[in-house]
């Protein structure tokens, strides 16, 4: 028997019990039409209202709403007339349609007269009016305002008002935020039968953020939702249909719910409710679903025809990719601009990435700044946008920085209260003074670090490590160091990680930092992310995230070039992974391309690398370098002084002007250089002071300006220097050098710079160094220990150094320790031991000094033929000092068989390889017909080559 449905004519409809009756009819039809058994969170729908349902019948379809005059022009003089008619009008102007472009600006004004007025429709302008504050598009955002409208709004018995006021306070947007008070919200607008209220709480309830719920408990608040929602669907309101695909496709409500959330869709989309065709568009472009190309923009484009600029703007962008439909990109630029003309502020900053060449075409930088301009010139427009036209301005649009523009766009976004503007103006005050005028730059830096920039967090620490404007102080700049850190600034927490004795607990919050930054959106935290978890450094090993967290880093977006070139670095510097030189050059090259100036700086330092020797690739470096340092970029000039004169003579400079020109620029490390390199001793001291009245930031500087302060500046130099090396051995107390600096710091102590030698120190620095793997430290600490530099009887130590120096693949130690086996009785025993270990280990140099000693018995007891076998392996792996040393044992009969011809043969070999020696040796050969016939004209050849190779 079927059941007979409520009366409703004794329920007083207030808006408050007109949900509630909502609910009342959900549930009387889902005893009216019955209900399958339910899939865990999920109630399955009438068998009548399926999503397969023709729905045309059944919809209601909303008023359509009209413009009856033109609100753009209204001011309070002229009245407002029926007042439900200026509502629908702030509707259409807040929403956009076909034939009414989005206008937030007006739509924004008619809200505010209608809020303070007392009328039955208030409680809806101020809900409307709530979310126009939480709109870019309508002006700069105000949470606190919203939560006010909002509240007012919800007093009114509005439950929408309530919902949003709860994501406020779910999300922290307001000040005294509180989780619980979010609760209490969607509590309220759950029992007053509001859909939005009771799958809110059920979202919330899932996020483990209001304590254990049993499972149970929320999933019957879905069930509810979902029976609202069938109810409002019975009395023929299809926006539900929309509405139900939602809940179905959220992972967290109903798992596997996402194949009947497309159905949903689809009826969504059939009754021309386009939230449906984009809300299906999303999923098959991020690949929860499977779709030819086609179908995306079908879908998309049937959206954005009806004039929805959100679709319009997604339809542009995908047609820029290309990666699930096929690029068109005139196309994509016309749906853009079309939606630029709706006010939508995204589209615009995709065009700008357009026109930087981000999606393949090439760079147009002025038209980037021309539709950013027209970007910052809507009301909404957020202050990202100013950033992003300073940006293009700094780089300089037409080939030439802007400074004064770039500057006056970041103090705009400055004002409006974006730290970014606030860090990137104090950054560009830094890197042109001469721009400053008396700006504060430091008090920028902390009022952005106040607002919660991390990026300003991580400079300040810089500044106070090293810089020209404040004082040094260890404390303060390990203080914002560590604070960067904790606010997931990337480059912060690699520093700390980096740094001596890291504790394990502070390691872990830096990583717990790391992954809360990445999954707020930070890209230089997504990469760094992604290498801890490739290499298992602060985090367990995951090449599954280590590939996702990259993804996202380089995905398609805001921000994607300094993503781009902070792994391109990273993939230069090889720390705990592969140097990739090919893919940090990809990326440069593509980053370059949007007119950033640091991409174009390390490009060219990169061609000019010593591994490049193709012409055309350097002269390229060339060029690319004197473009950053014609904008004066002092490490630009600084690389440019390290090439040779002849191939800087395009640059119409010498590497000596470069140098000149690099320290004047304010690059310290040039004017130490410079100092070390005259001759004039008041030469000399002029660039000294140059130097100190520099940034003096990096240990190698300190210690080299320690070695020229010595050498120049007699008893005051010397004071100096023992200054400077202190500060050096401060520094690499709390940072962990490079072993280099290690050797170098060494090195000068045992030389006496700074007044006094202090050798168990310098030998506990050499040590540091060479267990860092530092070759030459290992050869540098066998020699001395052989000569006694550290004490008598130190050939053990000797030895054991020399070994690994040889093992580390210096050659010459396999030299010394021939020579040390040839010295003594009590040297040899030991020395020919290392030789022949580290012979049998594959070592080609102590193949060929192993088989020497054995050869002439040099501290082993002689063995000619075992020596000559030795020199063979050694010669065979391409040892010319072996090949020519077997040449002289064949020409004798030393060890091997007298034979003329093997030992010219072996002579031929090394001259073959490059030895000069034997090229000589060849020539004589073939004059006088040793070992092969006599050939005058050869032998000729063969001496005219070894001249020219001696020569070199």
């Amino acid at each position: 028997m079927m059941r007979k449905l409520p009366s409703f004519t004794d329920l007083c409809l207030t808006s408050r019990n007109r949900v509630t009756a909502g609910i009342v009819v959900a549930v009387s039809l889902a005893g009216l039409f019955g209900y399958p058994t339910a899939v865990r969170a999920q109630t399955a729908a009438p068998r009548s209202l399926a999503p397969t349902a023709d729905f045309s019948k059944l919809c209601v379809a909303p008023p359509k709403l009209s413009l009856k005059r033109d609100w753009k022009k209204w001011d309070k003089s002229q009245g407002t007339g029926d007042l439900e008619e200026m509502y629908d009008a702030a509707l259409l102007y807040a929403d956009g349609a076909p034939q009414v472009p989005r206008d937030p600006t007006t739509a924004r004004k008619l809200l505010e007269e209608l809020s303070g007025r007392t009328w039955p429709g208030k409680g809806r302008a101020l809900y409307r009016l709530g979310k126009l504050m939480l709109d870019p598009a309508a002006g700069p955002v105000d949470s606190e305002r919203a939560a006010s409208l909002f509240a007012s709004a919800a007093s009114m018995l509005h439950m929408d008002a309530a919902v949003q006021l709860a994501r406020l306070h779910e999300q922290g947007r307001i000040a005294g935020a509180d989780i619980k008070e979010a609760e209490r919200l969607l509590r309220t607008a759950s029992a007053a039968g509001n859909v939005d209220g009771v799958i809110g709480l059920a979202r919330l309830q899932r996020s483990g953020r209001v304590g254990v719920v049993q499972q149970a408990a929320t999933d019957d608040l879905v069930k509810l939702g979902f029976l609202i929602l069938y109810g409002d669907l019975g009395r023929g309101k299809c926006s539900s249909l929309y509405e139900i695909g939602t809940i179905l496709s959220d992972e967290t409500l109903v798992p596997g719910g996402l194949p009947e959330a497309m159905k949903w869709f689809e009826a969504a989309a059939r009754q021309g409710d386009y939230r449906g065709d984009l809300a299906l568009a999303e999923i098959y472009a991020q690949g929860r679903a499977k779709a030819a190309p086609n179908v995306i923009v079908r879908h998309l484009t049937r959206a954005a025809d009806a004039g929805y600029a959100q679709a319009m703007t997604s339809l542009g962008e995908h047609l820029l990719r290309g990666d699930s439909v096929p690029k068109d990109m005139p196309k994509a630029v016309a749906w853009l601009e079309k939606a630029g003309t709706y006010a939508d502020v995204d589209a615009y900053k995709i065009l700008a990435r357009h026109y930087r060449g981000e999606f393949g075409s090439p760079p147009d930088l002025p038209k980037a700044a021309e539709v950013l301009s027209r970007a910052a010139a809507l009301p909404g427009h957020s202050a990202s946008v100013l950033v992003s036209l300073a940006r293009l301005h700094a780089a300089g649009i037409h080939g030439k920085p802007d400074i004064k523009t770039a500057l006056s766009l970041y103090r705009q976004a400055a004002d409006r209260g974006e730290p970014s503007g606030l860090t990137e103006l104090a950054k560009l005050l830094l890197a042109s003074p001469q721009d400053a005028n008396g700006t504060d730059v430091l008090g920028l830096l902390k009022e952005a670090a106040n607002r919660g920039s991390p990026e300003a967090m991580g400079v300040l620490s810089d500044l106070y490590e090293c810089s020209a404007i404040v004082a040094p102080d260890a404390d303060q700049a390990r203080a914002w160091l560590t604070r960067a850190a904790a606010a997931g600034h990337a480059r912060s927490i690699a520093a700390l990680t980096m740094q001596a004795n890291v504790d394990s607990a502070v390691t872990r919050q830096n990583m717990e930092a790391l992954i809360r930054s990445a999954e707020k959106g930070d890209r230089e935290s997504m990469v760094l992310l992604s290498f801890a978890y490739r290499t298992g450094r602060g985090i367990d090993k995951n090449e599954q995230q280590a590939i996702k967290w990259l993804t996202a880093a380089l995905a398609p977006g805001e921000d994607r070039a300094r993503a781009q070139l902070f792994l391109a670095r990273k993939l230069l510097n090889g720390e705990n992974t592969p140097r990739d030189e090919a893919g940090a050059r990809a990326l440069l090259e593509e980053v370059m391309r949007g007119g950033d100036a640091s991409a174009t700086f390390e490009l060219g330092r990169l061609l000019l690398s010593p591994s490049h020797t193709d012409k055309a690739e350097r002269a390229r470096g060339l060029m690319l370098l004197q473009k950053a340092a014609s904008s004066g970029n002092a490490a630009a000039m600084l690389v440019l002084a390290e090439q040779a004169d002849n191939e800087l003579r395009s640059t119409g400079k010498t590497a000596l002007d470069w140098k000149r020109a690099a320290a004047e620029a304010g690059s310290s490390r040039a004017a130490i250089s410079l100092a070390a390199l005259v001759k004039d001793s008041s030469e000399a001291s002029a660039w000294i002071a140059r130097a100190e009245s520099l940034p003096v930031c990096s240990v190698r500087d300190m210690v080299e300006l320690a070695q020229v302060q010595s050498r120049v500046n007699g008893t005051q130099g010397i004071e100096k220097a023992h200054m400077w090396l202190q500060r050096a051995i401060n520094d690499i107390q709390l940072n962990e050098p490079d072993p280099a600096t290690l050797f170098l710091i060494g090195r000068v102590m045992l030389e006496g710079t700074g007044g006094q030698t202090d050798r168990q120190a310098a030998l506990q620095y050499l040590k540091r160094s060479a267990e860092a793997g530092k070759v030459e430290a290992m050869r540098f600490l066998g020699r001395n220990y052989a000569s006694g530099a550290f004490g008598e009887g130190n050939i053990g130590p000797a030895i054991e150094w020399l070994a690994k120096a040889l093992r580390g693949g210096d050659e010459g130690a396999a030299t010394d320790l021939a020579r040390l086996a040839g010295s003594s009785e009590t040297n040899a025993v030991p020395a020919i031991a290392a030789l022949k270990e580290v012979a049998e280990g594959g070592s080609v140099p102590a193949m060929r000094e192993f088989g020497r000693s054995l050869q002439f018995g040099f501290g082993v007891e002689a063995d000619p033929e075992q020596g000559a076998n030795w020199l063979r392996k050694a010669a065979e792996a391409g040892d010319t000092v072996a090949m020519k040393e077997l040449s002289r044992a064949y020409a004798s009969g030393y060890g091997v068989e007298l034979s003329a011809n093997a030992s010219t043969d072996w002579l031929l070999r090394a001259a073959n390889a490059g030895d000069a020696e034997a090229m000589y040796g060849v020539s004589l050969a073939m004059t006088l017909g040793f070992g092969t016939e006599v050939n005058a004209e050869a032998a000729q050849k063969w001496l005219a080559v070894a001249e020219t190779a001696a020569r070199k």
